[in-house]
């Protein structure tokens, strides 16, 4: 991981940064740690709709039914 920063300027509800203003780590370090652990949500949200895609075009389209049961079965 890169130490270099870049500074930016954002527009924050209040109510947000009086909730992230009492971790020790400083509200820089606090929201650089959430921001991170978007981008990484959100990198394996693609990878797994890539995958899926490939999936299905190797394989062909998802049996809706099937995808129904398997929700049922994991609630």
């Amino acid at each position: 991981m890169s130490t270099a920063k870049v500074r930016k300027t954002l527009t924050l509800d209040p109510q947000l940064v009086k909730a992230l203003e009492v971790d020790e780590a400083g509200l820089s370090a606090t929201v650089n740690a959430i921001l991170r652990e978007e981008v990484e949500r959100r990198q394996r949200r693609e990878a797994l709709s890539d995958l899926l895609a490939r999936l299905e075009a190797e394989r062909g389209p998802v049996d809706d039914e099937r995808v129904a049961e398997f929700r049922r079965l994991m609630q």
